[in-house]
């Protein structure tokens, strides 16, 4: 941690007009109003670190892709909902790692979970570049990884969005876009890519294509960008379309079949020293004696739903036999306090976003997003009080900043 420099941010670089300022040109600029609750500073962490993340997510990644994986992973993705000619890795990948002290009392990267499906490629550079405008932060750092510029950024996402195609043929798909909490990553897409939102539930299906209607017109759509959940898609009783099983002549930026076969269910297949012991429910010969040092989460919530931190013995009994290959039983991960804020010291986790071209060996993270707060739940909806939230990383040399 760049403490020092978090240190001098909150007297030389915040102040409330700036941020309030800020906050009105994000959505200005966007032309909505973000509901999750944005922090007021970003994490400034050093280069070192940054390579850790790098390197821990990269890694975790690759072992997902491997034939033992894939034969372990199989039972994650249900037929019903198996999407054709399956991509052989992820476009997109994102580890979310906890801020943590070792034994040595340094900072290290412990896996939270993980997903093969795409996360805020859009608004996460669109807030670095305004917080960079509005809180003059020094040119010396960055934001985004792998030595990689903002430029080569973004032509890397548009080429991978877009694959060629004109951008009126592909679509950014997700379940009534306008109502998401995510909205603004969906219009900051489409402002840096070209590609608009549509609603999952108002295509129009025509033998093996399918439509959208734009300005008044049925549009062929060639490619997707997917952002619809199944879970929510469920839980909604939506009607839509197409069969997920369906040969579709589409593109997918992004194979929906990632999105089950990398996520919370890969954790107790991981060897990566940063992935804590985790068991599915149906697997575990007993439940552990020390049962307040374990996390108890549903496989394939999304946004910390159904988790339940501090589980009892009886929590871990009471689920149903047929749903504990559903659940998995976690070990905690003890949150430093890492971020300095004027009302003290916030925990922190930080997503890694990478892309995954086709013919690359492997991901190359791109971005970072940070949740930070003081309770046992870093997302945005949990943390609504000054200081916490969600915002970025910043990098930089010790040697500089330390």
């Amino acid at each position: 941690m760049l403490e020092a420099l978090q240190r001098r941010y909150t007297t030389e670089n915040y102040t409330e007009e700036r941020y309030k300022t800020f906050l009105k040109d994000l959505d200005a600029s966007l032309g909505t109003t973000i509901e999750f609750r944005v922090c007021e500073m970003p994490l400034f962490l050093s280069s070192t670190f940054a390579r850790k993340l790098e390197e821990a997510a990269v890694s975790i990644l690759l072992e997902c892709i491997t034939p033992e994986y894939l034969d372990y992973a199989k039972p994650s993705l249900e037929a019903r909902y198996t999407v054709p000619n399956q991509h052989p890795h992820p476009l997109f990948g994102i580890v979310d790692f906890a801020v943590t002290k070792n034994a040595d009392g340094e900072y290290e990267p412990k896996l939270i979970e993980l997903q093969g499906f795409p996360s805020l490629y859009g608004f996460q550079f669109f807030y670095s570049q305004k917080a960079i405008q509005h809180f003059n932060l020094d040119p010396r750092l960055y934001y985004i990884l792998s030595g990689k510029t903002p430029d080569e950024y973004l032509a890397t996402l548009r080429k991978n969005l877009l694959n060629g195609h004109d951008k009126e043929n592909v679509v950014l798909m997700e379940l009534t876009p306008d109502k998401q909490k995510t909205l603004p990553d969906f219009l900051a897409t489409e402002q840096l890519t070209g590609v608009r939102a549509v609603d999952i539930c108002s295509l129009k299906k025509e033998g093996r294509k399918l439509l959208y209607e734009r300005d008044g017109k049925w549009i062929p759509i060639h490619r997707i960008f997917n952002r619809a959940i199944i879970d929510e898609l469920d839980d909604a009783k939506a009607v839509i379309p197409f069969d997920w099983r369906d040969d579709l002549d589409v593109e997918w930026a992004g194979h929906p079949n990632w999105y089950f076969l990398i996520s919370k269910y890969s954790m107790p297949f991981l060897k990566h020293k940063s992935v804590p012991k985790t068991h599915f429910l149906h697997t575990l010969p007993e439940i552990p004696q020390d049962i307040e040092n374990y996390v108890l989460k549903p496989l394939f919530a999304f946004a910390g739903k159904g988790v339940n931190v501090n589980p009892t013995r009886e929590d871990v009994q009471n689920v149903p036999a047929e749903e504990r290959d559903k659940w998995i039983l976690q070990e905690r991960v003890h949150y430093a306090e890492a971020l300095y804020t004027p009302d003290g010291m916030n925990k922190a986790e930080v997503r890694i976003l990478c892309i995954w071209e086709p013919n690359s060996p492997k991901p190359v993270p791109y971005l970072s997003l940070l949740r930070s707060g003081r309770g046992p739940m870093l997302g945005a909806r949990y943390n609504r009080i000054p200081w916490t939230g969600a915002s970025s990383c910043f990098f930089g040399d010790e040697a500089i900043f330390g």
